[in-house]
């Protein structure tokens, strides 16, 4: 790594500490900060001065689809902030140093600095008073950025598992977090021993995988039952709003109260929820069914270009973990949640816009 790559590792570690420790409200941060917006901007100026210094702005056919439908999207935004009389400039000012990001080929060194600045700050989400969900999904979505750079080697696997995993046990109960941790995790092993490998590989880790996935069932079954259940099948049928520990009525409301042009960013004050863990009906109720159906096809596009143009099976791999974590948790702009998994995604999704055949 050159001299100049330490700097700006040093910083997104420096960065990702602090706004991890605001994320679990460390002694009381979150009450002497108003939101995450001056630490975004920070980080989107030290991208942008990276990508002057070593890049330059491209244009490619999948580059000008993507801007195209950036450019609906962020004016949707604008056009839902100036009707509902929301506007807030902190925020606007953020979209639009994402878009700048964009007109720029991303280089690959870029996403390992910012990456491995969010494993090394990592350790810092175990100082939280209590289990937090926001501090598992981080640290699953950071897990699998880390896979676009791991060798892909069983034995490199296990070192990069096992010491994650005990730091997911230790600081999150989230069901989210267990599961796409488990995808993430099995599907790298079956990417590793199953893609271009031999037939007695294949079938030793098809047999490796079998009794690692019964053992657990057959030995915890009540366990596990209990833990991802919750308690929700009864006589009276299930309990959604029990089985997705709250969220299912806020979704209802959000859904019942969508306007074209949303509600604002206070749209969430009728639940006891912080947000509505889920970032497409988090979209509808700020922004609206406009904006809402735009998101949707960006990030529709964004892992298509992943897979049929840049093809690279850890990044299809990270996107899949992050929209997947969005459906239940929330890991996008503008809360006191999820900023490196959310610095990563943007970042990562400017690299795939200009790439063709990168195979990780």
């Amino acid at each position: 790594m050159s001299h100049e790559g330490l700097i700006f590792t040093l910083m997104f570690t420096l960065i990702f500490i602090v706004t991890n420790l605001i994320m679990i409200d460390y002694r009381g941060l979150q009450s002497l900060i108003t939101n995450m917006d001056p630490f975004t901007i920070l980080t989107m100026g030290a991208i942008l001065t990276y990508l002057y210094k070593n890049s330059k702005i491209t244009f490619s056919r999948n580059k000008n689809l993507f801007l195209i439908v950036w450019g609906l999207y962020i004016l949707s935004i604008f056009a839902s902030m100036l009707v509902e009389n929301h506007f807030a400039w902190t925020e606007a000012i953020i979209w639009i140093l994402l878009s700048v990001m964009f007109l720029y080929k991303i280089p690959l060194e870029l996403i390992m600095y910012i990456t491995a600045g969010a494993l090394i700050s990592l350790p810092s989400l175990l100082m939280a008073d209590i289990t937090l969900n926001e501090s598992g999904s981080t640290l699953v979505l950071v897990f699998a950025a880390g896979l676009i750079f791991m060798p892909k080697t069983n034995r490199a696997m296990m070192w990069y598992v096992l010491p994650s995993l005990a730091l997911l046990v230790i600081i999150t109960t989230s069901r989210t977090a267990m599961l796409v941790y488990l995808l993430v995790t099995v599907a790298q092993f079956a990417y590793i021993n199953i893609y271009r490998t031999n037939k007695k590989q294949r079938k030793n880790f098809l047999i490796a995988m079998g009794i690692f996935m019964l053992a657990p069932l057959i030995l915890f079954s009540r366990q596990l039952y209990s833990y991802f259940i919750q308690g929700s099948f009864g006589g009276a049928g299930v309990d959604l709003d029990r089985l997705t520990s709250g969220r299912w009525d806020p979704w209802q409301t959000v859904i019942a109260n969508s306007r074209w042009f949303g509600q604002g960013h206070d749209y969430v004050d009728f639940t006891h929820l912080l947000h509505v863990h889920n970032i497409v009906f988090d979209t509808l109720g700020r922004y609206g069914i406009l904006t809402m159906v735009l998101f949707i096809a960006l990030l529709c596009l964004t892992v298509l270009i992943s897979i049929f143009s840049t093809r690279s099976f850890n990044i299809t791999l990270f996107l899949i973990a992050f929209i997947l974590t969005g459906m239940f948790e929330y890991n996008y702009l503008f809360m006191f949640v999820y900023f490196s998994p959310v610095v990563l995604f943007f970042v990562i999704t400017g690299f795939i816009i200009n790439q063709k055949d990168f195979r990780s």
